[in-house]
């Protein structure tokens, strides 16, 4: 950074990258307004500073009157940090690399310019409380690419293209075309939540099954329902599957995995009974029975269906197959 910016001009100079951010096209004035420049000049000079010295890349578009940022440009930080601000900082750059692999080489690279500046103990204590969380929590892989493209086209309103096939889904991959409304981190894995031409409410697809994905700008875009938003989409669901129905499920979870259970939020309608025996009875509205029955499966011995009729018969289906795969001769 040059040595003669001072704190006055680094804030401005952020404003300024705040307002031209956007994309679109900004008037001069409008800049002038909005930053309270009292002369042109010293805009003038700010602009060429950030062309300059940052190499941002700032053109003038005669067309539309306005200054337009090609690409994202660069931030210019000078403030000051507390010893806990640094440590969440760098347990948050651990969290990033591993749950967000598209922004995996920026966070090593904002990890290089830290390790510079900062005291190695501090930098050690913030790395191992990041890792202290991702270490039992896998992340599917997944192409980084097809999830920045996924990101673009969630901001740019545009429609994608992509070959699909669901994990518990039967015969071949498909090739659809899907208006992005969101996307949500769950049970190890990332998933987009986007439009389909049989459901209204849209499906949810799981990012790494996702291949050969290029952007659709001549389809037509769908919005998602008027009053829905990812927030309530992702937390309907068991394990990603969401959708527009809700059966009534019962477990009986028999200790001490009940207490355990009980602490964590598996859907937004669950509630829970104790038994004077121990047994805590879980009860929730859920879109896919598959799901809930597979969790089950997955806390055996101590989760039990109870209902429906169909999630006790689908756990015995699981149950019964996993038996006679590990059949002792």
């Amino acid at each position: 950074m040059p040595k003669d910016t001072s704190s006055v001009k680094l804030d401005r100079l952020n404003r300024l990258m705040g307002i031209l951010y956007s994309g679109r096209a900004v008037t001069k004035n409008l800049i002038l307004d909005e930053i309270g420049y009292t002369t042109s000049r010293t805009f003038e000079r700010d602009m060429a500073f950030l062309r300059e010295a940052y190499m941002v890349d700032i053109r003038y578009d005669r067309l539309c009157g306005g200054y337009i940022l090609e690409g994202r440009g660069s931030f210019i930080l000078n403030f000051t940090l507390r010893e806990k601000e640094i440590l969440a900082l760098i347990a948050g750059l651990r969290m990033s690399s591993h749950f967000l692999p598209h922004l995996d080489k920026d966070a090593q690279e904002l990890w290089a310019k830290m390790r510079s500046s900062l005291p190695e103990s501090l930098l050690n204590q913030g790395d191992i409380l990041g890792q202290s969380v991702v270490l039992s929590l896998p992340v599917s892989q997944m192409d980084p690419r097809a999830f920045d493209t996924i990101l673009e086209a969630i901001k740019d309103l545009k429609n994608i293209q992509f070959s699909y096939r669901s994990p518990y889904g039967q015969g071949n991959a498909t090739t659809r075309v899907v208006s992005p409304w969101g996307v949500f981190f769950q049970s190890h894995a990332w998933y987009l939540w986007g439009s389909h031409p049989k459901v209204p409410k849209g499906v949810t697809y799981r990012i790494s099954r996702i291949k050969s994905i290029i952007t659709s700008p001549d389809t037509t875009f769908a919005k998602p329902p008027e009053g829905t938003d990812i927030v309530g989409h992702s937390s309907s669901g068991w394990y990603g599957y969401t959708g527009d129905a809700s059966i009534p499920v019962k477990i009986e979870i028999s200790q001490p995995l009940g207490d355990i259970v009980k602490e964590t939020l598996w859907h937004p309608t669950q509630s829970f009974l104790d038994r004077d025996d121990g047994v805590v009875v879980m009860t929730a509205e859920v879109p896919d029975i598959g799901a809930v029955a597979r969790w089950i499966m997955a806390s055996a011995p101590h989760a039990k269906a109870k209902e429906p009729e169909e999630l006790v018969q689908k756990v015995a289906e699981l149950a019964h197959g996993m038996a006679k795969e590990h059949e002792v001769l």
